[in-house]
């Protein structure tokens, strides 16, 4: 008996090997059926899930418990015995004599500063110093790390609450002045509630993939500590245990982690909006400005990555429906053994989505799935490449012969541009230290992982490598010290994340 493993719903097809080949055929139809991921028709889907039952009502009720305090609002009626207590506070200081802290009712709530200081300080309390993680969601506390679960509400939501004109502006600077992080498609699917007026100015999000891991008993599994230099033992792995089921629909270890960077970019897919009636265009995606992605792969690691990987399900939404739509593409925790065989075929499949010239940032796993929480790891070094950098048509046959005959790894970057699609814009500002500039591409590169602060690195067009001087983390080679192949390896990334933290040991003990 050979056992298909599917991922479908939880559904696995069981195929024998001699008998009739039709119940086979019938059960991988129905697999595909149910599964929404494999099949590229998902607009019945995403109409379903807008039309589900208990949805839809909880929105209609709010909007009516909406129209009805707004009503009781607009006529001085309150129905919160709170607010009563007041509006009868002051009327009987109405009635009295008006002392300097008595105000009439209708200027209760008025605004005596001046509207520039108010729109500062509207600012100030809306904008958060870290990432919103999971907005609109209810967060997992199994998704964060012990300072993320410490930290609390760094805005002042309720300020919104004060009159209309606060919260219409506070709402807009909410949404424009934060960035994002989200744990879980789920989150996602939630986030497409938001306005599309909000929606459509988001240009960066970080999508935290964390493994998840099945098994039919409660076993204990270990991450081996090869996976990051800073893991001094083995860490305990957290393993679902799946509910009782009937003996040949799935059993044994199992893991879909690379099933979960597809749903993660499904649910970038656009939503369902029934308000939406353009016919002679697509309805817009989730985040039609979004210009850098980042993929934070957490307890990603070959030893344990038994599944296959979704190639055709992970090329027809990175190649086909996000292909050439990303300036930037930063992703942590590619696993990566001695050949580096499914990094690469990930990592191509993903990096269809950046447009010609694009910026590819790759480093580290950045963070370690614990049981309860999240750890944080060092190792703030970024690896930059500048994907399809040349203009391959520009070159005569002889010429790209001889261009493909030099350097094997400078003719693999040496492609042709895909599509029609214009290409990443060109940033102005950057310096101008060689004298012949059409074979030097500049971008601008963040300096450490978590930091927003950039510094100016030019890269090769034929190679598409940092030029000699300015690579960030690279070896002399050119290679990656997160790749683990070659001379720099473990332990050269080991070498620079003690210098790091002889460096600077408080940001090591953070």
């Amino acid at each position: 008996m050979d056992r298909l493993g599917l991922r479908s719903l939880g559904v696995t097809a069981v195929c024998l090997r001699q008998p009739s080949f039709g119940v086979a055929f019938k059960v991988l139809k129905l697999s595909y059926t149910l599964s929404g991921a494999l099949r590229p028709d998902h607009e019945d889907q995403e109409k379903a899930s807008y039309n589900n039952t208990l949805k839809r009502t909880n929105h209609v009720l709010s909007e009516e418990n909406m129209r009805l305090k707004r009503i009781l609002r607009e006529n001085g009626i309150s129905w919160s015995p709170v607010a009563q207590a007041h509006m009868a506070q002051q009327d009987l200081t109405r009635s009295g004599r008006r002392t300097r802290s008595s105000r009439r009712i209708d200027e209760v709530g008025r605004n005596r500063l001046p509207v520039e200081v108010i729109l500062r300080i509207l600012k100030y309390v809306t904008q958060s110093p870290y990432p919103i993680i999971d907005p609109l969601s209810r967060s997992t506390p199994e998704h964060l790390t012990e300072m993320e679960r410490s930290r609390g509400s760094q805005i002042a939501i309720h300020f919104l609450a004060t009159c209309r004109a606060l919260h219409a502006e506070g709402t807009r600077y909410l949404w424009e002045s934060n960035s994002f992080v989200f744990t879980t498609p789920a989150a996602l699917h939630r986030f497409a509630e938001l306005s599309p007026k909000y929606r459509n100015k988001i240009t960066s999000v970080t999508l935290r993939v964390i493994a998840r891991y099945y098994d039919d008993c409660n076993l204990t599994y270990r991450l081996d500590r090869a996976y990051h230099p800073d893991l001094k033992t083995h860490q305990v792995l957290k393993v679902h245990v799946r509910p009782k089921e009937t003996r040949p629909i799935r059993g044994g270890f199992r893991s879909y982690s690379w099933h979960q960077i597809t749903d993660f970019l499904v649910a970038l897919r656009a939503p369902y909006d029934p308000s939406y009636k353009n016919r002679h265009s697509p309805r817009p995606r989730l985040l039609p400005s979004l210009s850098i992605l980042r993929l934070d792969l957490v307890n990603f690691a070959n030893a344990m990555l038994l599944s296959a990987i979704p190639r055709s399900e992970l090329h027809e939404i990175a190649s086909h429906e996000f292909g050439c739509t990303l300036n930037e593409l930063q992703m942590t925790g590619m696993p990566g053994g001695i050949t580096g065989t499914t990094r690469t075929s990930v990592s191509e499949e993903l990096i269809c989505m950046l447009k010609d010239e694009g910026l590819f940032l790759h480093g580290c796993a950045t963070y370690v799935a614990q049981t309860r929480q999240l750890e944080k790891l060092s190792c703030t070094k970024w690896c930059a490449r500048v994907v399809r950098a040349s203009v391959r048509e520009d070159l005569s046959p002889v010429e790209d012969d001889a261009a493909a005959s030099d350097d094997d790894e400078g003719s693999f970057d040496y492609t042709q541009r895909l599509g029609i699609l214009p290409p990443v814009p060109t940033e102005e500002g950057h310096p101008t230290l060689f004298h012949d500039q059409t074979d030097v591409i500049w971008k601008r590169i963040p300096l450490t992982r978590d930091n927003e602060e950039r510094r100016w690195v030019p890269f090769s067009r034929v190679t598409g490598r940092a030029m000699p001087g300015f690579e960030l983390g690279a070896g002399e080679d050119g290679r990656c010290p997160h790749d683990g192949e070659g001379p720099f390896g473990a332990p050269f990334l080991r070498h620079a994340i003690l210098r790091d933290r002889v460096a600077s040991p408080d940001r090591a003990q953070t």
